[in-house]
């Protein structure tokens, strides 16, 4: 088997493992990622609805207080107080997920397949 042989092999082979893992981020990754999208989505969602009911439970007590209704005000905070948000600040875990990417692999996909064509002699120049 000469070089020239050889060597459209291996291009080809690595044009096909490219093809492949195109095919795998765009089925597997990419359903992975969709997920991971809209739990992060909820979780963040969820954190803002808290965490904008708390301002108000908090705003609803000051304005108690400046109404001068202390008692009333004490007894709001002791009825909401279970409603203060805990773990706020921690990020989501999933709104960290990379999105799949899809230009490496199709690039050297498509020039795997080109030059291990050429290499096989199959684009030939005309005389």
């Amino acid at each position: 088997m000469n070089l020239t042989k050889a060597a459209a092999v291996i291009t080809l082979i690595v044009a096909l493992v490219a093809a492949g893992y195109l095919a795998y981020e765009s089925t597997v990754v990419r359903g992975r990622y969709k997920a991971a999208i809209l739990t992060c989505m909820d979780c963040t969602t969820v954190k803002e609805a808290v965490a904008a009911n708390w301002r108000w439970v908090e705003s609803s007590i000051e304005l108690l207080k400046a109404r001068g209704k202390y008692r009333e005000a004490e007894k709001f905070a002791q009825e909401h107080a279970r409603e203060r948000p805990v773990n706020a600040d921690v990020p989501c875990p999933d709104c960290d997920t990379p999105a799949p990417y899809y230009s490496m692999p199709s690039a050297v996909a498509v020039l795997g397949l080109i030059v291990s064509a050429v290499l096989f002699g199959a684009l030939k120049p005309r005389k």
